[in-house]
């Protein structure tokens, strides 16, 4: 890689990596193997830097998409995930209800299979199109749209019972 491809490297990670992380963490239950997907994908795209992808944002989104379906094949190799350390999560004034946000969120996405878990990501959080989110799962649409029918109901009922649970709570 010559400096001046280097530069721009350097510039895109800057440029796109907190939302690619963002990504790689909603993909992933556990922070550390999120972190250590989008590495793995820079990295990828680091050896191809030099060939001027049309889109590198897009690049490192197929490869962590690829990336958790590999994860996902090798499940029995995987350790189950710890619960994020909110101390490593807050740098400066509190937030406590933004990392319990997080957590409830983590736990309700860690409920679903890798596939529809992705397909909600891309979907809903990240707001890709169908076809985008099938290019990007390598699947036709319509897998695309019974993952995503099926993750969210799994999601509503998971919503319902926590709001069931908070209501019990408050009386």
């Amino acid at each position: 890689m010559t400096p001046s491809e280097e530069q721009a490297f350097t510039q895109f990670v800057q440029a796109h990596g907190t939302r690619l992380l963002r990504l790689a963490r909603l993909l992933v239950p556990d922070a550390t193997e999120a972190e250590d997907l989008l590495q793995t994908a820079l990295l990828r795209l680091a050896n191809h830097w030099s060939r001027r992808l049309d889109s590198p944002e897009g690049y490192v989104r197929t490869t962590l998409v690829n990336l958790v379906k590999d994860r996902s094949r090798r499940s029995h190799l995987v350790p189950v995930p710890v619960p994020a350390d909110p101390d490593r999560a807050t740098a400066g004034p509190d937030h406590a209800e933004a990392i319990v946000a997080r957590a409830q969120l983590d736990q309700i996405l860690g409920l679903l299979p890798p596939r529809q878990r992705v397909a909600v990501v891309l979907r809903v959080i990240d707001g890709l199109s169908e076809a985008e989110t099938a290019s990007l799962m390598r699947c036709s649409t319509g897998t695309v749209k019974s993952n995503l029918a099926r993750g969210l109901e799994k999601v509503r009922a998971a919503l319902t019972t926590t709001l069931t649970a908070v209501e019990e709570t408050a009386r």
